[in-house]
């Protein structure tokens, strides 16, 4: 009797799970499978897409926007693993000496994460405005000098972008760090003061070996996000001036949306989705073999 209402409970128990199951595989699993094979089609969206073969790959290969792309993804990428992430570590570590008023601190430098990336690209954006941002206001105060030219010239369109993104995501980098510091051995910090070790030594080989782990997570969450960096950018610029902030991530939507290329551009996202893979790989490989366990 008891094996029957077991049988019977089980199988009631699929049409519980059926409607959430249906919508996985209808909005997840034949997405996934079809970007497989639309890489290799001429489909501009909305028509039956026609197999080319590696066409697309071909013409991204000679295509000089996918290469500028590129290379601001990387830019992106040397940019946050780098300045964000000493800065957001210099944070962490002087908030680990304030004794009173540390959630307060850590409330304020936080408070730009939770903002949207739409409203921060706007207040960025307006920053940058030559005729209303912070320009204005200085060219008034007669400090011309101290001008940026922010988004209106292709060769500093990027960085006033990363600097916008800086100032939106460190915050979230200095909560993951600050957290890890107060979980630090204190006690091996005190024998390196007794056995006369400086404030540089006990950083080097008493502080960073403990923070290993967490750095070690947070630089590979950064670099595979800013091969995905996206949003920023399409809410500041588009990708403009003249594609100078062009990344994959934003070169492709243009060509799926506006530019009715959806075929071509999934051959693009295919390649922006190899290269996270091997990064994985890379990551596995340094855990595995490396001992850079998190």
């Amino acid at each position: 009797m008891s094996r029957k209402v077991t049988g019977t409970i089980a199988s009631n128990g699929w049409w519980y799970i059926f409607p959430g199951l249906l919508f996985h595989v209808i909005a997840v699993t034949i997405p996934a499978v079809m970007s497989l094979y639309l890489p290799f089609t001429d489909w501009n969206g909305l028509n039956v897409p026609k197999f080319i073969g590696l066409a697309n790959f071909m013409e991204a290969v000679q295509d000089r926007i996918v290469g500028m792309a590129l290379i601001n993804n990387l830019k992106w990428m040397l940019f946050c693993i780098t300045i964000p992430f000493l800065f957001a570590f210099g944070i962490a570590h002087l908030l680990t000496k304030v004794k009173k008023g540390q959630v307060t601190y850590q409330a304020v430098f936080f408070s730009t994460s939770i903002i949207t990336v739409t409203v921060a690209g706007q207040i960025w954006f307006w920053l940058y405005n030559p005729f209303s941002g912070i320009n204005f206001y200085m060219e008034k105060a007669g400090l011309d000098f101290l001008a940026w030219p922010g988004l209106t010239i292709p060769s500093f369109a990027l960085v006033s972008i990363l600097i916008a993104d800086m100032w939106k995501g460190f915050g979230g980098n200095v909560i993951w760090l600050l957290a890890a510091m107060t979980q630090l051995d204190k006690s091996l910090e005190e024998s390196a003061k007794l056995d006369g070790a400086g404030r540089w030594q006990i950083m080097w080989n008493i502080i960073l070996p403990q923070l290993r782990p967490t750095i070690v997570i947070l630089s590979f969450l950064t670099v595979i996000g800013s091969f995905s960096a996206f949003d920023m950018v399409y809410v500041m610029t588009g990708g403009g001036p003249a594609h100078s902030t062009e990344t994959l991530s934003t070169y492709y939507y243009s060509l799926s949306t506006a530019g009715r290329r959806a075929g071509y551009a999934s051959a693009i996202a295919l390649f922006q989705m190899v290269i996270s893979f091997l990064l994985i790989i890379v990551y596995v490989v340094l855990r595995k073999k490396k001992g850079w366990d998190v």
